[in-house]
């Protein structure tokens, strides 16, 4: 299966990524979670840019930092299946966000995020 904003039927892609102050950016965008074993390596090569073009130390380190912490929670909680077709049910208002419209969305904490068998 294609990366979810690359297909017609999913293009506004997996997940909503809205900032502190409540917008969402415009720009395109993705998002790396800690179950994908790809992760870590993605952050890392991030890192290494980013040292390459002279970001800050203590900004390239924490995400060094992170990608370690990506590895343990993996380890820790179970791999994920980041290629898997979607599984929830979506939420009109999320949709409406992610397609550009104002929404009021209600949050909830993933209870279903329990730990995975080991791959």
């Amino acid at each position: 299966m294609k990366i979810w904003a690359k297909t017609e039927e999913l293009k506004e892609g997996k997940f909503l990524v809205v900032r502190r102050d409540g917008t969402v950016p415009h720009w395109p965008h993705f998002v790396l979670g800690a179950r994908d074993p790809a992760t870590p390596e993605a952050l890392r090569a991030y890192a290494r840019e980013c040292v390459r073009l002279g970001l800050d130390k203590d900004f390239t380190d924490s995400v060094f930092e992170l990608a370690h912490d990506f590895e343990r929670y993996r380890f820790e909680q179970g791999q994920g299946d980041a290629d898997a077709p979607p599984h929830r049910k979506d939420s009109s208002a999320v949709l409406t966000a992610m397609r550009g419209g104002d929404a009021t969305i209600c949050v909830r904490v993933d209870k279903c995020n329990v730990k995975k068998p080991a791959a």
